[in-house]
């Protein structure tokens, strides 16, 4: 039988994304008998140029090294590189391989791995979801709903792709709907600047621990460090054949880093715990820069940047 709550749970953008964040952070849990879920948005299947059925597997290959079960690993299949276009009305069709390799139309929600090789929505409701910002929300939501993670550790709203930024932006969304909040959402940043959190020159680095975020990003610290095995990190990314590079070996490192937020309930909304008392201020004026990008505040969406469901 499938488990129905998880002690941690991951929410990635993409296939890899998973392992990039907090490889570690799974690969204890494990260890420690702990119950560890992930949830993948998208197939990572940007038009023809990459292949969602071969990332899938190459998620569930990573996972498995790190003692993360298939059966508690959800994919959404929602459209990668297009996160911040869902609205109230469904995308045009986009193109995507299919199961045999060829580049089709596609207009909903799949996967191919998991038992029943089903995506999250067509294993709830019997059919695919259209690609809208509620279809997307309402999965979350469920999946939130029945598995009631203690932690949640998932992109930040500062992460430079799209679509990890709106990760965290639909999280909130599908959060607000429920009556119940993790203990403690940790923010993990994949994407900032070219080559971080490398240095440009050289990529694996297991011995160094992860450095400052870059430029003007640099003052916003992270107030979290776990400490990990980073030649396991290695081994599981290692899986990810398709998109292996130097830049993805830059993240095997002897830790990994989180900017937690607790939440408390305010009306109908989660909002952040002390959000208005920051001691930090280069942490609260980075904060502030976040909130002018996706227009996102504890009290709701102001502006056009992202669509509003």
């Amino acid at each position: 039988m499938e488990r129905t709550e998880a002690d941690v749970l991951v929410i990635a953008p993409h296939p890899d994304d998973e392992v990039l964040l907090a490889a570690g952070v799974m690969e204890r849990a494990v260890r420690e008998g702990r119950r560890v879920s992930v949830i993948i948005v998208t197939n990572g299947d940007y038009s023809c140029e990459r292949d969602g059925y071969l990332r899938e597997a190459e998620s569930i290959a990573a996972l498995n090294v790190l003692g993360v079960e298939e059966a508690n690993v959800h994919f959404l299949g929602y459209p990668d590189g297009a996160l911040a276009q869902l609205g109230a009305t469904p995308l045009s069709t986009l193109e995507h391989r299919d199961a045999t390799g060829q580049c089709v139309g596609r207009t909903g929600t799949y996967a191919d791995r998991r038992a029943g090789r089903l995506d999250e929505h067509t294993a709830r409701t019997g059919q695919p979801a259209d690609w809208t910002a509620e279809s997307l929300t309402g999965d979350l939501e469920a999946l939130l709903g029945r598995l009631k993670p203690t932690d949640v550790y998932l992109t930040h709203g500062i992460d430079e792709h799209p679509d990890h930024a709106m990760t965290y932006v639909y999280f909130r969304r599908a959060l607000d709907r429920l009556d119940w909040a993790p203990a403690v959402v940790h923010r993990g940043v994949v994407h900032a600047g070219e080559c971080w959190p490398s240095d440009c020159a050289k990529y694996f680095t297991p011995q160094l621990a992860t450095p400052p975020l870059p430029g003007k990003m640099s003052g916003y610290e992270p107030s979290e460090r776990v400490a990990v095995d980073p030649l396991i990190k290695l081994e599981a990314i290692k899986k990810y054949t398709s998109q292996l590079s130097p830049w993805l070996t830059s993240f095997a490192r002897r830790d990994e880093v989180f900017f937690p937020e607790r939440y408390v309930r305010s009306g109908q909304r989660w909002v952040r715990a002390g959000g208005k008392q920051r001691a930090d201020q280069a942490h609260a004026n980075r904060e502030g820069e976040f909130l002018e990008l996706t227009r996102w505040t504890d009290t709701g969406f102001k502006g056009v940047e992202v669509k509003r469901p």
